[in-house]
């Protein structure tokens, strides 16, 4: 699924990746852990192609070139990207349209179903809880079937009942 080679990458003088490798195959869960500042979203960023590395190489479902924008690959960031104006209901199948789902009504309306907001699709975003809007940006990043899943501060807001779905 994910091979990183020697890794590096560095803002000034500061080195946030600096020469790793892992390997990740298909069927795990893998995480990150350490320290704020230690590497975990520049890494992130670097495997989805947001960042271009200084140094090596990440391959990602058996490429090295394709964008992040892949409809192979769903990716929730750690900082939120859903537009404040729109519905809930509304963006999820804008976001599902642009990984290529052609009729994604039924579908949002399960997964807000199956992360309880299900009463929350009429509403605009700027009206939802933190916790809200972080489970409607992990509808975001999964809608569309993705075969990876990689998602940056995934329980950030949520509170203990919604992090354990």
């Amino acid at each position: 699924m994910i091979v990183v080679d020697r890794l590096t990458k560095t803002y000034g003088s500061k080195r946030a990746v600096d020469d790793l490798s892992f390997t990740v195959t298909p069927g795990r869960v893998t995480g990150f852990l350490g320290p704020n500042g230690s590497g975990k979203t520049t890494t992130l960023r670097l495997i989805t192609r947001l960042y271009e590395p200084d140094e090596g190489t990440v391959e990602v479902l058996g490429s090295t070139t394709e964008k992040c924008a892949s409809n192979r690959l769903g990716y929730l960031p750690e900082e939120r990207g859903l537009y404040r104006s729109m519905k809930v209901h509304e963006i999820l199948c804008f976001f599902a349209r642009l990984k290529g789902v052609r009729s994604p009504d039924s579908r949002v309306r399960e997964w807000l179903a199956r992360l309880d907001l299900a009463d929350a699709g009429k509403l605009k975003v700027e009206a939802l809880s933190k916790g809200m809007a972080q489970r409607v940006q992990f509808i975001s990043a999964v809608v569309h079937n993705p075969e990876l899943v990689i998602l940056d501060e995934p329980f950030s807001g949520l509170d203990p009942v919604h992090a354990a779905q």
